[in-house]
This record gives C-alpha cells, structure tokens and sequence, in this order.
C-alpha cells in the first residue's frame, strides 16, 4: 500500500483544479420557508392537479425501472417537426448539458461560452476537464459579438454555448447571427430553457435539419414548474442524439418525472395560465423598477428580470443582504460575469412582485 499519497491526490487534476457549483441559496430558501424565492428562476405556481394525479399514479409503480421515456420523447419530437429518435431526455437541462460535454470536450478541449450567461456552462466545462473561453457580450444591452465568437474559434474548439432567451438578461438571439455561428461546423448548444416564457415564443428546432451540428437544451423547470421532479431534454440530429445516448446513465429520468413531463405537456391550460402569470408579471417588474431613480430593468423574454442598480450608490450584494432581511431573496450576478451593481429578480406572484419593488424602492430612496 502507498502510504505517501492522500487519497485526494489520486483525483483527476482538472476536478481537483475546479470548484464545486454553489447551490447554497437553496439550502438557504428550504430553511427558511418565509423568504420569497425570488433568487432561482422557479415558477411560482406548483404543478396542476393533473401532474399530480400522474405522479401518484406512477409512483404506485415505483418497484419497476422506467423506460426510455418514448411516449414523452415522441411528444416534443413532433411539436417540432421531428421524431423519438431527435430527442435524449435527462434529469434536469443541466444532466443533458453534462452528458453533452463529456460526448464532446476532452481534457485540454476548449469550449465557447458568450458571458454573462448560465454559469453551469462554465463550471460543467471545467469539471469534465474542458477550458472555457469567455466572450464578452456588448453593453450596455448585451448583444452577442458574433465575430468575438467566430474569432475565438480555434482548432482546439470542440463546443459553444448559446443561451436564448439568455439568463441573466432575457435577450434573444437572432436568426441571423445564430445561423452565423453554425455556419462554423462547431457543434453548438442552443439553451431554449425559456423559450415557452417568450412573449412570441419560437424556437430555433427548425435548423437541426439544416445544421446538424445544432443542439437544442430545454427544461421543464421554467415554464412547465417542475423544478424539484428533474426534467430535461435535448433535440438534434438523429446522430447527435444517438452518440449522447452512449454517454448518458441509463434510466436517469425516474417514472415519476416522465408521468410529471407527460401530463404537463398535455395540459395546455395550465401552461397558458403559467404564461400569462409570468408575462404580466415581468412587465410589471420592469416598468415599475424602472420608476426607481438609479435603477435600471432590463427587458426580458424569461421569467426572471436583470436590474443594474450601479447608479443607485449601493451594491448588488448590499442589496441582497438588506431585502433578504425583509424575507425576500434575489441574487447579485458578479457569478455571471456581470459587475458588482448587477442582481436578478425572478417573476414571481403578483404580490410577490409588489413586496419586492416595494422594498427596493424605500432602500434606493432610504440612501439618497
């Protein structure tokens, strides 16, 4: 036996190298069941009696593994133009922007990520031994910069990461400079994760028949508000998925989750009703954010709304510390790459909504 070695030394050097995903917030949250959680882009309505019929249902079999899940797959295969076999379902988007990696990026890979966006990207890069390579978005509205992203292109290239509506700050990508990008022959992720929030929603599915180097990830954490059941998927060419398939686990999605995902889809009224909610909701949020002096609401397609309160002489993180005193939790967004005077607020209930511009404005006022 070699006594020299700490076990820790016997760990791979780029998961030693990395750092773990903080989700400290949600501890926080399930400790404290007063606080708002206005902080992780959760729907505020639970899942619909149907859901619930579904899972009680499913978990009475709960001695059986599940299958593939092809009665779901074949579902939003077809809301798309597509089929079963486009589609690889995971246990939550951020199991499927794993598996994705690992078919993609080995170590030393490196990985395109437009910022600020959805830290997971760059913390699921380095972990798999991947190197991300940050391009910065064009202030002050936060466009892509297509050709930063064309230009960081490099022969070690293996995956970029494209996020639209982006989370934090709710734009969208247009078709031409998407097309742009995958004009490259990189294989490139297209995070749809709020895609059923936009005001019009479209998705971009329609060019993985064009571009089959197009992966499309998408969730039912957001619009659908299973968050807590672990639901994900991606859509691609019937190659793409059948190679993800190789990596992922098998049996990762639980019958439980299908039956949740399955009902959901099915019940279109309550996804208008999540709809409506959440639209009024962040338009709410902005115009009425937008009344504080030295505030700024971003527009958003999501369900969560991108504040820049630098002009207000207080800090994201002082802001966060002071509502979460009053029992409301929003997050700073420096994780994000964005600066200090950045934090996000997720659509929540109507009252909600109000409690929490009412705070913000008596702090801003409070310091001025």
């Amino acid at each position: 036996m070699n006594k020299e070695k700490n076990v820790v030394d016997y760990v791979v050097p780029w998961v030693r190298e990395s750092e773990s995903y903080s989700d400290k917030h949600l501890d926080l949250a399930w400790q404290h069941p007063e606080l708002l959680r206005l902080m992780s882009n959760e729907n505020p309505l639970p899942p619909p009696e149907s859901v619930l019929r579904a899972v009680e249902r499913a978990a009475r079999m709960g001695n059986l593994y599940p299958d593939t899940g092809r009665a779901l797959r074949q579902k939003l295969g077809e809301a798309v133009g597509l089929t079963a076999e486009n589609v690889i379902l995971g246990n939550g988007s951020t199991d499927v922007l794993d598996f994705i990696l690992r078919t993609f990026v080995a170590p030393g890979d490196e990985v395109i990520i437009s910022v600020p966006t959805f830290s997971m990207y760059e913390a699921r890069a380095r972990v798999n031994g991947g190197v991300p390579v940050l391009v910065p978005m064009i202030p002050p509205d936060y466009r892509w910069d297509i050709e930063g992203i064309i230009n960081a292109v490099s022969p070690k290239t293996k995956l970029i990461f494209l996020c639209s509506p982006n989370n934090p700050t709710g734009n969208m990508i247009p078709e031409a400079d998407l097309r742009r990008v995958l004009e490259e022959g990189i294989p490139t992720v297209l995070d749809e994760a709020y895609y059923e929030l936009e005001t019009e929603p479209r998705s971009f599915a329609y060019l993985i028949k064009e571009y089959p180097n197009l992966i499309i990830n998408r969730t039912f954490s957001k619009a659908f508000g299973l968050a807590g059941l672990r639901v994900g998927y991606a859509l691609g060419s019937r190659e793409v998925i059948e190679h993800l398939s190789r990596v992922k686990i098998p049996w990762n999605v639980s019958l439980v989750a299908l039956a949740a995902a399955l009902a959901a889809v099915d019940d279109k009224k309550d996804l208008e009703r999540k709809r409506r909610l959440i639209l009024e909701g962040r338009r709410y949020l902005v115009e009425e954010v937008n009344k504080i002096p030295g505030l700024r609401a971003f527009p958003s397609e999501g369900n969560f709304v991108l504040v820049d309160a630098s002009g207000s002489g207080l800090t994201a993180r002082e802001i966060v510390d002071i509502l979460l005193e009053q029992n409301i939790f929003i997050r700073p967004m420096a994780v994000h790459h964005l600066g200090s005077g950045f934090v996000r607020i997720t659509v929540g209930t109507p009252e909600q909504n109000q409690r929490c511009v009412e705070a913000l404005r008596k702090l801003v006022e409070s310091r001025q």
